[in-house]
């Protein structure tokens, strides 16, 4: 599971560098592609049991929406 968590890290930044630069050059459409496969990348580490509390904080970094704080109350 290290070795998918590793790909998974890896793909984000990677992602990541890519929204940097479509942001920069104002392809708006390149970085609404980019964020849904973040989002997607997210929905196969969830669904793979994987813990997706960081990709979740910089998938709201990177689309500047506040993250949901789980109720820890249940």
């Amino acid at each position: 599971m290290r070795g998918f968590q590793t790909a998974l890290d890896e793909r984000i930044a990677e992602l990541r560098q890519k929204l940097a630069e479509a942001r920069a050059d104002e392809d708006d459409h390149l970085v609404d592609v980019l964020l849904q496969q973040l989002e997607t990348l997210i929905d196969v580490a969830d669904r793979s049991d994987v813990d997706t509390t960081q990709m979740e904080a910089v998938l709201a970094a990177e689309t500047g929406t506040l993250p949901i704080i789980p109720d820890p109350q249940g």
